[in-house]
Parts: structure tokens; sequence; C-alpha cells
């Protein structure tokens, strides 16, 4: 007979797009929970135009010194467009999902950010002046994220491209119904982008509310309170396993 787990018979609100919920779905039933993925934002291919200058800068990579891939993502979608990267460049991962995609391409990994984020990556020696002053950087990324890297590296002395490889855009689904809602334990998300949709998705956002809501880390914390969610769980980072830790422990603690 298995023995019962803090998960046992939970139901868990994965919102991961598609494809990119299927680690964290086995962990979940592994321990015995019950999985609803709903995906909350999906990954498109970048629009006619942007494609064209991706191909274009192709022929020009050789003059970068530095590549940093934000995402597993965009590790993934950067080798539909460039299969194959300047043997002198540095090569920066934020957090080991990435540097496990990058792994899984032959790539090897020069520099990891030490907290899965942006912020622990420019804490690290190698991204301080004088050191950084003057590289030449792409950043593989999706369309329209946070400027912090690229604004605080500019600061820094550093010349800066971002490379958007794909567009996150919000998917056409039906709400979640309250009949669903009130079968949920909890609710994982992966990035603030995705609380947000999670939100603008639902007819009733309401029904959410009350809802134990596991996040990746304390900026999405502040956007969960702005949201209204009463009960809010800050995992160490986004990694399946951080998310899966955090859920076992906060659902241990009501026993």
């Amino acid at each position: 007979m298995k023995t019962a787990t803090p998960l046992s018979n939970k139901t868990i609100l994965i919102t991961r797009p598609v494809g990119r919920e299927l680690q964290l779905r086995q962990l979940i039933e592994r321990a015995g929970g019950n999985v609803i993925h709903y995906p909350a934002f999906s990954i498109e291919p970048p629009q006619e135009l942007e494609i064209e200058q991706l191909i274009t800068l192709r022929s020009q990579l050789h003059k970068f010194t530095m590549a940093i891939f934000i995402s597993p993502t965009a590790v993934e979608q950067s080798q539909i467009y460039f299969p194959a990267l300047p043997e002198h460049f540095t090569i920066v991962s934020i957090g080991s999902k990435t540097t496990e995609a990058l792994e899984q391409q032959n790539i090897s990994v020069d520099i990891e950010a030490p907290e899965h984020d942006t912020e622990s990556l420019l804490h690290t020696a190698e991204f301080q002046m004088p050191q950084i002053d003057g590289q030449r950087i792409v950043i593989f990324r999706g369309s329209g994220g946070r400027t912090l890297l690229g604004d605080t590296l500019v600061r820094r002395g550093a010349q800066i491209r971002y490379v958007e490889t794909y567009r996150r855009e919000i998917p056409h689904h039906t709400p979640l119904t309250e009949q669903q809602t009130k079968k949920l334990d909890a609710i994982t998300i992966s990035s603030n982008e995705g609380l947000d949709n999670l939100v603008t998705l639902m007819e009733d956002p309401s029904l959410l509310i009350g809802i134990p809501l596991v996040v990746p880390g304390q900026r999405a914390v502040t956007l969960a309170r702005q949201h209204g969610f009463n009960t809010i769980i800050a995992a160490k980072n986004a990694t399946d396993k951080a998310i899966v830790s955090a859920l076992t422990d906060y659902l241990s603690s009501l026993h």
C-alpha cells in the first residue's frame, strides 16, 4: 500500500504553457496529486518582419562577445534561427533549467545565475565594472521582457542587443467554472505575466482568490497581493522542484 503524501488526492492547477507543464505534472502525480492544466500563455513565433531581422542578424553574431539566455524557451526558440553560435562567445544562463536546455543543445555554459533570476546574475563578479565594460552582448528572450538586465548592463558600459525569438500570447480559453475552481487545492504560476493572464482569462477572478497560490519568488508575491489572493506561498524559484517543494511544505503544515 502506498504511503500517503501531502499531495495525495490534492488537485493542483498548472498554468505553464503547453509542453512546459510535463515535468511539473509528473512530479505532482508521482506524489499522488491530480493536475488540471490551464495554460496562462502560449509560445508563438515572431512576426514575419522580425523573422527576417533575426536571419539578417546571423551574419553579424561574430561581432558580439557574450550571449545571455533568459529561459529554456529562449534556448529552444533561438535554435530555430541561430543553430550555431560563434565559438568565442561567453555563454550565460539564467538558472539551472536554462543551463539544462543549453547542454541538451551541446552548448557549454560559462556563467549561470546563482538564484535563477536576473538580479542574482547582476550581482556576480563577472558582471561588475570593469569586467563587463566594453562587452558586446546578445540577450535571447521573448518579446516584451523586463528591461532590468539590459538597462543595468548598459549603465555598466556594455553594448546590448535583444534577440526576441518568440512571443508570449494570452490563449483563447473559456474561463474556469466555479465547479472547477471548487475542486482546486492550489494554483501554481511560473511568472508574473502568467498570473496577470490567469486573472484576465477568468470571467470572475474572485473565484480564484481563496485558493492557495504558489508563486516563483517575492516579485510575484507582491503582484498576487495586488490581485487579492489570500494565501500566497513563495517558492525559492520557478523550477519544478522548487514549486513542488513549496506546495508540499504548505500542504504538510495544514495537518
